[in-house]
């Protein structure tokens, strides 16, 4: 079918897509400017938000879109359409019919006209009954199907079929949940879709590897006509297809009608500010995610938790290939972050080697440096043995470091040309060293190989390896020094967060499991710290 300027819908869907960064919860002077620039601009159809069941958490109301919420809004005069997730309502008790009305008033008492259906592959079959009961309320019916990309043409022109049967859903999407499709992808879809559907066709593209924009326009060159977009492109993970961006290219087309410019000021002002605030747009980790075909929630949720780096984030993701992360799920998460083909038990054993010594571990804490100069008297005094977490640091000299520490592949990446040449030896889990700085790299090193595991809520400290609540060189420290017979254990340079911050809640549970972790030796800071530990200083006459 060829590109037909006149049967285009644009629909924005920035405050359901959107409201993955927010948790749908929008300012009202921001959903006021929203709403009266989509209407300048020509948008045909509005999706305001989701309908949904309930949550056991703070969602904001555009999760909920409630007629109640919508009649005190100044709508625009495009079609005002709502999504619900179609696995919502098949695991909501009783039948189908049931579910939608818990959801859904008749139409004729209604702001919404349109109700989107987002479905699974394999719950298409399933959603008659609910599409049906849409249609019997008065609502015009969109299907979304969605993560299209893992599906074979012949699934596809089945399911197109099936859809096509019921006679009830006027238009079918597909969505490139996973941002990974290619133009020839989108061409192989729609004639996919196109030999068992009949009716109009709609894309909504996912940005992860910037092919959004022509994605969508590929897709309408070749017969879509429902194309969705958000303003800046704000949307989960990498984001989408940008109104302003789309109604300006299809004005080169010849659709006359669309006015992109009225978007600009909540372009530039409200949706630039919210961009800020919660950085979506695409990036090499969402490239990442997409070709590994991993949900870009996996990306979105990593990036925004302060407690992972870049490499953090990449090791997570390559974990992520082997464990189904094409869906997303918290646990799987957990289990990617924590996985790191480690053992909990190295070549190395710790027995003895700190016996009845005093231990000072140095951070990267602006107050090492700060006190470096007492920090150095009192190790020259009180003879220490001394672990370092930064290779780099410059707070003691590599002759007054008993070891140097490494167990944090962010950390190990950054600093491998300094780890490959060490005087001095490197306390790390070997398999984690050979795989990021290379085995032939360290012939020289000389590597206590005390190994580590991540296990949630697990703080097990073993002469040969350890088993930690989280991947934080700190604990890894402690482990081995508790193991190593150490008499007291001394922190400078562990300034701490904000309470509030993750770093500082992560470190605040990797302290209380050590504390119930049955083999402990006092901790005491001596440079200022928030963390919950004993307190004290460097410049005191007797620690």
């Amino acid at each position: 079918m060829a590109f037909d300027p006149t049967r285009l819908q644009v629909l924005d869907c920035t405050l359901r897509d959107g409201g993955y960064y927010n948790a749908w919860d929008f300012r009202p002077s921001l959903v006021e400017r929203y709403l009266a620039a989509v209407d300048a601009a020509g948008v045909d159809v509005v999706e305001i938000g989701f309908r949904s069941y309930p949550q056991p958490k703070f969602l904001g109301p555009f999760a909920y879109s409630t007629d109640e919420l919508l009649s005190g809004l100044k709508l625009p005069k495009a079609t005002i359409g709502v999504m619900a997730n179609a696995s919502d309502l098949l695991s909501h008790d009783g039948p189908a019919p049931e579910a939608v009305d818990t959801l859904f008033h008749p139409a004729d008492r209604s702001p919404v006209s349109l109700v989107r259906l987002a479905a699974h592959l394999h719950e298409v079959s399933e959603c008659q009954p609910i599409v049906e009961r849409l249609r019997e309320l008065g609502y015009r019916v969109g299907l979304n199907l969605m993560q299209v990309s893992r599906s074979s043409g012949e699934q596809l022109t089945e399911l197109a079929a099936t859809c096509d049967a019921w006679g009830s859903v006027e238009v079918l999407y597909f969505a490139d949940s996973l941002g990974n499709m290619t133009a020839a992808d989108i061409a192989a879809c729609i004639t996919a879709l196109s030999a068992g559907w009949s009716g109009p066709l709609g894309i909504h593209a996912h940005d992860n590897r910037a092919r959004a924009l022509t994605n969508t326009l590929a897709a309408a060159e070749l017969g879509a006509t429902w194309l969705d977009a958000t303003v800046l492109g704000m949307g989960r993970g990498a984001g989408n297809v940008r109104t302003d961006f789309l109604l300006f290219e299809l004005a080169q087309m010849g659709c006359d009608r669309y006015r992109p410019e009225a978007l600009l000021p909540v372009v530039l002002e409200d949706f630039g500010r919210l961009q800020e605030q919660y950085g979506w747009g695409t990036n090499l980790l969402y490239l990442m995610s997409a070709a590994y075909d991993i949900h870009p929630t996996y990306v979105q949720q990593m990036i925004g938790d302060g407690r992972y780096e870049t490499a953090d984030i990449v090791a997570a993701l390559k974990n992520l290939r082997t464990l189904e992360g094409h869906s997303f799920s918290t646990e799987r998460l957990g289990q990617a972050v924590a996985a790191s083909g480690d053992e909990g038990t190295g070549t190395w054993s710790a027995d003895g080697w700190l016996a009845g010594r005093d231990v000072l571990v140095i951070g990267a804490g602006p107050s090492a440096e700060l006190h470096r100069e007492e920090l150095n008297r009192f190790i020259a005094r009180e003879r220490p043995a001394v672990l370092c977490l930064n290779t780099t640091s410059t707070v003691v000299s590599d002759e007054m470091v008993s070891a140097f520490v490494a167990c944090n592949p962010s950390r190990i990446m950054l600093e491998s040309s300094r780890l490959a040449g060490l005087h001095r030896p490197l306390l790390a889990p070997r398999p984690t060293i050979d795989a990021l700085v290379g085995a032939e790299r360290l012939d020289r090193v000389e590597v206590l190989d005390y190994g580590l595991r991540v296990e949630a809520g697990r703080f097990d400290i073993g002469s040969s390896g350890c088993v930690l609540p989280a991947r934080l060189a700190v604990a890894y420290a402690i482990a081995a020094a508790t193991a190593g017979g150490a008499r007291r254990i001394l922190l400078a340079g562990f300034d701490g967060y904000r309470a509030g911050d993750p770093r500082q809640e992560e470190m605040v549970e990797v302290l209380r499991a050590y504390e119930e972790s049955g083999r402990v030796v006092p901790l005491i800071a001596i440079t200022p710290s928030t963390y919950p530990v004993q307190q004290s200083s460097v410049y005191a006459p007797t620690i």
